[in-house]
């Protein structure tokens, strides 16, 4: 398995926008529209990324959004409150947002806690989750200009495997993976999470 160091010039690289394909962002000579295959999943994913990572070469996220037919993918800093990002016939109490920390019980890869901080017996009736996308610091600024993150369940992962490029923190993942993880854990079907680490490492890690 191929592991990219955190030095290697890719992890910063950036695609001229005004030469990058406008559906998957890539350099058009390396476009992977047509690689991606299509996932139907049912908990619905969205995700928020710091604008800095748009263009990014690596860019894990635009991949995910791709794949998974149930998705949506924002950029921005900031967004007024839950309602504006996931609609307005949601409610805040059934979705998690993937958070920064880990699991407090490593034997788990995955855990699900409620605004009580206690931990959710049936996280299966989740309707969404909401992942973000960029670096940790980024993450940070993220999560500091949207309050309204507070009201969503935070849904804390464990990792059993590495991720699939090298992590500034051992329990880090690419947002793709961390998608992956944790809709395996919410019940989703198997497939779909082996696909999207599939289809990150032969698509972008290894590309």
């Amino acid at each position: 398995m191929n592991k990219i160091s955190p030095k290697d010039p890719r992890a910063h690289i950036k695609t001229d926008r005004f030469k990058a394909c406008p559906e998957c962002f890539r350099p058009k000579d390396d476009c992977i529209c047509e690689k991606v295959v299509s996932l139907d999943n049912k908990l619905k994913v969205i995700i928020l990324q710091h604008p800095q990572e748009q263009y990014k070469q690596l860019n894990s996220a635009r991949l995910a959004n791709m794949a998974l037919l149930n998705s949506k993918l924002l950029v921005g800093l900031s967004w007024p409150n839950f309602k504006i990002v996931a609609g307005s016939e949601e409610q805040p109490s059934k979705w998690g947002i993937l958070y920064l920390k880990g699991n407090s019980d490593k034997s788990k890869p995955c855990q699900v806690f409620g605004r009580n901080k206690k931990e959710m017996e049936n996280p299966s009736e989740l309707r969404g989750i909401i992942a973000l996308d960029g670096s940790w610091k980024q993450a940070k600024t993220l999560w500091w200009r949207n309050p309204w993150f507070l009201k969503l369940n935070r849904i804390t992962l464990n990792p059993e495997h590495p991720s699939l490029r090298s992590q500034t923190k051992s329990e880090g993942l690419a947002t793709i993976e961390a998608i992956a993880l944790a809709l395996r854990c919410l019940g989703e079907k198997e497939e779909i999470s082996v696909s999207l680490r599939e289809q990150y490492e032969r698509l972008i890690v290894k590309s």
